[in-house]
């Protein structure tokens, strides 16, 4: 069947295929429905919409309210779901509600359901960059916001001066959410996983290096694996540990560093570096930005450290849209430039 086709060989099918391929993958995924033993005829489709509602809020009011009903309808709504599902699909626990592994497995077929039909559903917008005022909605991490925001803004600003960005951010997960869910175009970061209806385009690879004041008291000219290990180190950690990937690296070889201070966003670490006899490993391109002003020292890291990949990804329902490549393209160029 054409939708268990990988990506790459739907790229050799006739151009009526590939145009109509959204459309079949989407009545692939509602087939779940019918494996409940009920049909569409039976069911109310707004309760599809209400679903991924409680999946996205966990919170019964504050689904309602974000799809315009009233508590106790988006209450009455949850019980047609349990009764046609035949399973409680929510279940209240002290962070919100719960969802149990069926719905688990349906929101994972009817969100990218919903997404589709409502691209399918919008009427084709014409886009004339120099005249829009459209707003584009972009996830990133808050790294991927310093490194790319200053060119494309600066991109923007020539080719198309009236357009909006709206950043939204998050960890991976959430950021999986939002794209899912409609409430971005796409997201840009870090994404080792794969995702079926996603695809994706490598924006920039990073390396890492480690970054001191000039005056440091033990770091001259030169960083070696004894100085390394022998100085206080700050950590840049999203998970708010006191382990890093460097860590894990070291305990490989029986050696460890001591870490002074973890911090959860890297902005502030150059600034914590230029008035501490502290090191940090950072991002090549982050560490250059500051080091002139700030007054830092970049070396090469004394071990060897991998670096990673930053790649921008979108739902596969807008692959064709017309303002949603353009605005893949805008940012494929201005990661060239960075």
């Amino acid at each position: 069947m054409i939708f268990d086709l990988p990506l790459a060989n739907q790229k050799s099918l006739p151009k009526v295929w590939i145009e109509y391929y959204a459309f079949v993958q989407w009545i692939f995924y509602i087939k779940i429905i019918h494996a409940m033993n009920f049909s569409l005829n039976q069911i109310d489709l707004n309760l599809l919409v209400v679903f991924d509602a409680l999946m996205r809020d966990r919170h019964v009011t504050r689904a309602g309210e974000s799809i315009g009903l009233s508590q106790p309808a988006t209450s009455n709504a949850l019980a047609r779901l349990r009764y046609l599902t035949k399973d409680e699909l929510f279940i209240r626990a002290k962070s919100g509600l719960q969802p149990t592994p069926v719905a688990i497995a349906l929101a994972q077929q009817i969100q990218p359901a919903l997404q589709q039909i409502q691209i399918a559903l919008s009427s084709a917008e014409s886009f004339e960059p120099m005249t829009s005022d459209r707003v584009f909605a972009i996830g990133m991490t808050d790294y991927v916001e310093f490194v790319m925001l200053p060119p494309l803004l600066e991109k923007l600003e020539q080719i198309a001066p009236h357009a909006k960005i709206q950043i939204r951010t998050g960890d991976r997960q959430q950021l999986f959410d939002l794209l899912d869910n409609g409430k971005v175009d796409l997201i840009c970061g870090v994404f080792p996983e794969q995702i079926p209806w996603h695809q994706e385009q490598l924006l920039f690879q990073e390396q890492f290096v480690c970054v001191c004041r000039q005056n440091h008291s033990l770091i001259k000219d030169s960083l070696s694996l004894e100085e390394y290990l022998a100085t206080s180190h700050l950590l840049i950690s999203i998970k708010e540990d006191m382990v890093g990937r460097v860590d894990t690296l070291l305990a490989k070889q029986t050696l460890s560093r001591n870490i002074t201070i973890s911090i959860p966003h890297f902005l502030v670490a150059p600034s914590i570096l230029a008035r501490s006899d502290l090191i940090a490993t950072l991002a090549k391109r982050v560490a250059n930005s500051f080091a002139q002003d700030l007054h830092l020292k970049v070396f090469p890291c004394p071990i060897t450290i991998d670096g990673f990949s930053v790649f921008m990804r979108w739902h596969q329902s807008t692959r064709n849209h017309t303002t949603h490549k353009w605005l893949r393209n805008i940012l494929a160029a201005t990661a060239i430039s960075i």
